[in-house]
């Protein structure tokens, strides 16, 4: 095996090592792989140049069944001279301190949170690669990335008389059904800007608060930051890079994952070991791929007994 590729092979294991600590965290197994990648210069591509920052709190239930689970997200949206990068501020600090203490030759220890705040791994580039398109790229395991692109379009809002005040903006209130939610939004029209968090948009002026109506989502703009030095907007490239997909695509096989977790991990090249209370294992799945030999040797997924066949919680953002 030559030194580049023993180099890559170490730094995925590397940053798996660091997953799986994040999984073992976590009581929803799908969210461990939001919490990942070494940023070197060699691994990152400058696609634009920020000149307004604004930051977004974002409540969410990851479990439509448990009303009390509520995670917590903090959102960046970058606005550069032609694109807008929407991700998660709290996956980027990670992304930074796994860099950070690699250029150090230090391992990584996972960053140390509340149970309730957890990033979550998509990134949305609007206007990108063309005016009118969309480009996402959303992680479901560190090994099964996908990529795929759509047209910029926007809801069907309907506006309403009612406003408020936040952060001092005046707002208005406007309503539309979008990808299988109904949601409610304000914008404020003194922030002259047809953008909004995820893939929200299109009114005149900043969506500067989002819910659903069954409040599973929740926006609400925390900051508005003129830059003083312009921010790069990056991509980031990958060991194993995105697959490509088209939206139906992606959101097909991120309901196999949630509906039959074993047999995800197994296509991806992890063995699979089944585990009674006391971690004796009483069940072994070997993986047919061997893609990855000198991982899933290394490395298995343990699923408690009772976890078998039990379906993940799965409350997407996106219901159609």
């Amino acid at each position: 095996m030559g030194r580049n590729i023993l180099f890559f092979m170490l730094l995925l294991l590397m940053e798996i090592v660091y997953i799986r600590a994040v999984e073992a965290q976590s009581s929803y197994p799908s969210q461990y792989s939001y919490l990942s990648n070494y940023i070197g210069k060699d691994h990152i591509r400058t696609l634009d140049s920020a000149r307004l920052k604004i930051t977004y709190s974002l409540n969410y239930l990851p479990d439509s069944m448990n009303t009390q689970n509520i995670i917590k997200d903090r959102k960046t949206l970058l606005i550069g001279d032609s694109i807008k990068h929407f991700f998660s501020a709290y996956v980027r600090q990670a992304d930074s301190v796994l860099t950070k203490d690699h250029d150090k030759g230090k391992s990584s220890a996972p960053i140390k949170r509340a149970p309730d705040i957890l990033g979550e791994g998509y990134n949305i580039y609007t206007d990108y690669p063309n005016v009118g398109k969309r480009r996402v790229l959303e992680y479901i395991t560190e090994l099964s990335a996908y990529e795929y692109e759509e047209d910029r379009e926007f809801p069907e809002w309907i506006f309403e008389d009612e406003t408020c005040t936040i952060l001092e903006y005046s707002c208005q209130k406007a309503s539309a059904h979008y990808r299988g939610r109904d949601w409610t939004v304000w914008f404020s029209t003194s922030v002259p800007l047809n953008v909004g968090p995820w893939k929200l948009g299109g009114l005149p002026g900043l969506i500067m608060k989002a819910y659903d109506s069954r409040k599973h989502y929740l926006f609400e703009c925390i900051g508005i930051e003129q830059l003083k030095k312009k921010e790069p907007i990056i991509r980031k490239i990958r060991f194993h890079d995105y697959s490509k997909c088209t939206r139906e695509e992606y959101r097909k096989t991120q309901a196999q994952y949630y509906n039959d977790f074993i047999n995800f991990e197994l296509s991806l090249g992890f063995n699979v070991n089944i585990v009674d209370d006391n971690g004796n294992v009483v069940e072994h799945l070997e993986t047919p791929n061997k893609r990855y030999e000198e991982i899933h040797v290394m490395w298995g997924t343990k699923v408690n007994i009772a976890d078998r066949y039990r379906k993940i919680p799965y409350n997407p953002i996106e219901l159609e």
